[in-house]
């Protein structure tokens, strides 16, 4: 009993090879960073990556956002000590406009996604929404509005299989009922755009024109009252 407890601890203290890719960083002392890291097998982490702004460091050049990495790290606390980082091959050269799009991204997760706590289909996900704004020939409203709603079922507030409509009250998703009141922040959501939202079939414009509007209040809501820096900075320049 002795034994398996010791390689427990020791399995919860070393992590060896995991994929992942950094959300973002912080400065921390002088020469070294706080990394957030969204990893394949344990999700959204964050570790020091110590002397990381060295010239000589091996993390040096590395920690930036959309680049696959395989990483390494240790410790029990919430902030976990960087022993190692690999860059997979491949980079997601986003540009443009397409760039606060991935940022915005990155700020959901780093908002909305719990840390340590296992996602493989959002991770599987994030990688596809870096894949479409990377080409800009993609549609990227159909790639951001797939991502969303991958997000949302993952945090468990998808949209269930049903024949009847739901709707969205402003705080949560519900059945519909004869004795619902509508307001401003009412969304009624009828039998087949539910399909479609649930089969991410955004071919159709008013489909994804509807889904905007749904996610959009969703995502505000349980963001909270600190709206998201990207989606302000992203609105600002559409006024320049």
């Amino acid at each position: 009993m002795t034994d398996k407890m010791s390689d427990t601890t020791h399995a919860r203290r070393t992590v060896t090879d995991d994929a992942a890719f950094v959300l973002q960083s912080w400065n921390w002392k002088e020469t070294s960073l706080l990394v957030e890291f969204f990893t394949l097998e344990h999700g959204k982490i964050i570790a020091v990556a110590r002397g990381a702004k060295r010239p000589g460091s091996q993390f040096r050049g590395l920690l930036t956002p959309f680049s696959p990495l395989k990483i390494a790290f240790s410790g029990q606390n919430e902030v976990k000590s960087l022993t190692r980082v690999e860059w997979l091959g491949g980079f997601f050269p986003i540009e443009g406009e397409a760039l606060f799009y991935g940022f915005y991204v990155n700020e959901l997760l780093v908002r909305l996604l719990a840390r340590e706590d296992s996602a493989k289909n959002l991770f599987s996900s994030y990688v596809k929404v870096l894949e479409c704004l990377a080409q800009a020939e993609s549609n990227h409203e159909a790639g951001l509005r797939t991502f969303e709603m991958d997000l949302m079922t993952a945090l468990g507030y998808g949209l269930p299989k049903t024949d009847e409509p739901w709707y969205w009250d402003g705080e949560e998703l519900k059945p519909w009922r004869e004795d619902v009141l509508e307001t401003d922040k009412t969304i009624v959501i009828a039998p087949e755009l539910i399909d479609k939202l649930i089969a991410r079939d955004f071919r159709n414009k008013e489909t994804l024109a509807f889904a905007k509007r749904l996610l959009r209040s969703m995502i505000a809501h349980y963001v909270g009252e600190t709206p998201l820096n990207t989606r302000r900075i992203l609105q600002q320049l559409r006024r320049l």
